[in-house]
């Protein structure tokens, strides 16, 4: 498990986010929930907010394995790659966005939350009461 430190960089934690999909479902109001499971076996959530995603059809994540995740830091655009070689693109609304909701959080099996949004602003930080 590694320790996350406020010298942390967000790309680190999309660095570690890898292993099987054990959940996905949709959720209200049109948000998409992953549930994660990694080689040491902690749990990752990662639940998209203000963005739209493709695909778009829960049953497509079953089974499959992430390998990689990275975000373009123009666009916003956050890329998870599978070991079948399929990707999963999420893009923040920035149509009719709100200025308070991220497109997407992450958390950790080491209780942290990385969000994304608005406006490309990252905040990783600690979660107790959730999930």
């Amino acid at each position: 498990m590694a320790i996350v430190t406020p010298e942390t960089f967000p790309t680190e934690i999309l660095g570690r986010f890898r292993g099987a999909i054990i959940d996905a479902r949709p959720a209200y109001p049109e948000v998409l929930h992953l549930k994660v499971k990694d080689a040491e076996g902690g749990e990752w959530w990662f639940a998209t907010q203000e963005a739209k995603w493709s695909p778009s059809d829960p049953g497509f994540f079953i089974g499959k394995t992430v390998t990689d995740a990275s975000l373009d830091d123009r666009s916003g655009q956050l890329t998870i790659r599978f070991s079948d070689g399929t990707e999963f693109t999420v893009n923040p609304d920035h149509e009719g966005a709100s200025d308070d909701l991220e497109a997407w959080e992450l958390f950790t099996p080491e209780r942290t939350i990385l969000t994304y949004g608005p406006r490309g602003r990252w905040l990783l930080g600690r979660f107790d009461n959730r999930c």
